[in-house]
C-alpha cells in the first residue's frame, strides 16, 4: 500500500509540511514512508506556527525527510525504469539519455555536484528543444526557458515541474543564497558555496525530470526490457571509494552515507526565509 491510496486531506497536509522543507508526497513512497514523514511535516507546520523554522532547521528537517524518500525514488530499478521508458520516450529527453546516464553513474559514485553540474544543462537542453530552439536561432532569455514548460499539455506534472524550474531559474544573490543553494546559476558560474546539499538537490532534479516525461505523457512504469537490465546492471557497479570519500567530504564520518555534510547547519537565520514554502 502506498500514499496514492491515503485520503487526499491526508495528502494534502503532508505535502503543506513537506513543501516548507522543499519537497512533496510522491506516489512512489509507501504507506510506511509517509507515516515518517507525516511526523517530519508536521514538526515542520508546527515550527513555522510558532516562528521557529529557521533556514537552519529546514536545513535538518530536510535532511531527515529525504533520508526517507531517497530509496523510492533513487534505487537503481526505479532509475533504470525512468531512463529506458519514461525518458527514452520523451520526444524531447530521448537525445539525453546519455549526459542523463553520466548523471546517474556519478549520482551513485557520490559525486553530487558533478551530477548537479551536468542535470542542469540536461535541464536547458530539453527547455530549448521544448522551446523550439536550434542552433543559429537567437538565444532565448531565461524567462522564455521558464515560460517553454507551457507548450506542455496543461497536467498537475506540469504544474510540479514548472514550480521547480521557477526556483532553478530565478535570481541567485550570493550574499543571500537560496535555501539549500538549489539554483543553477549559483552553481554554474561559481557564485555559491554548500556543496554537500547537493545529494538532495540531484533528487530534486530527478524528480523534475520524472515529471517533465510525465507531462509529455510517459511514465508511471514500463517493461523490463534489455536496455533496462543493462543500465541496472551498470547502476549496480557503481562504487562509492571510501578512499575518494575522504577527500571529497573530509567532515562526514566514514561509512555516513544517508546525510549531508554538517557544514549546511551553520547558515544565518534570516527570517524572510521563514515565510515562505520553499517549494511554493
Amino acid at each position: 500500500m502506498g500514499i496514492c491510496d491515503w485520503d487526499q486531506e491526508d495528502i494534502d497536509r503532508l505535502d503543506e509540511g513537506l513543501k516548507l522543507l522543499g519537497w512533496r508526497s510522491d506516489g512512489r513512497l509507501t504507506s510506511d514512508d509517509g507515516l515518517m514523514l507525516s511526523a517530519i511535516a508536521e514538526e515542520a507546520i508546527r515550527m513555522k506556527s510558532n516562528g521557529l523554522l529557521s533556514p537552519t532547521e529546514i536545513d535538518k528537517l530536510a535532511i531527515k525527510a529525504f533520508d526517507i524518500i531517497e530509496f523510492q525514488l533513487m534505487n537503481v530499478d526505479e532509475r533504470s525504469m525512468q531512463v529506458s521508458s519514461a525518458y527514452s520516450d520523451s520526444e524531447h529527453l530521448r537525445s539525453l539519455v546519455p549526459l542523463i546516464e553520466q548523471t546517474l553513474f556519478c549520482y551513485y559514485r557520490g559525486y553530487f555536484t558533478a551530477s548537479l553540474a551536468v542535470l542542469f544543462i540536461v535541464l536547458e537542453n530539453y527547455l530549448r528543444s521544448l522551446d523550439g530552439w536550434e542552433p543559429g536561432d537567437r538565444d532565448p532569455t531565461f524567462a522564455e526557458l521558464r515560460n517553454a514548460i507551457l507548450n506542455l499539455p496543461e497536467s498537475e506534472s506540469r504544474d510540479d515541474a514548472q514550480r521547480i524550474i521557477n526556483i532553478v531559474y530565478s535570481r541567485y544573490d550570493a550574499g543571500n543564497p537560496p535555501q539549500f543553494y538549489f539554483n543553477r546559476h549559483g552553481l554554474l558560474h561559481g557564485l555559491r558555496e554548500g556543496f554537500s546539499i547537493d545529494r538532495l538537490n540531484c533528487v530534486r532534479m530527478y524528480v523534475l525530470l520524472d515529471a517533465l516525461s510525465a507531462a509529455e505523457g510517459y511514465g508511471g512504469g514500463g517493461i523490463i526490457t534489455d536496455l533496462f537490465n543493462s543500465q541496472r546492471e551498470a547502476y549496480l557497479e557503481c562504487k562509492n571509494y571510501e578512499r575518494e570519500r575522504s577527500l571529497l567530504y573530509p567532515n562526514i564520518e566514514p561509512n555516513k552515507t544517508n546525510s549531508a555534510d554538517t557544514e549546511l547547519t551553520q547558515r544565518k537565520w534570516t527570517p524572510k526565509h521563514n515565510e515562505r514554502e520553499v517549494f511554493s
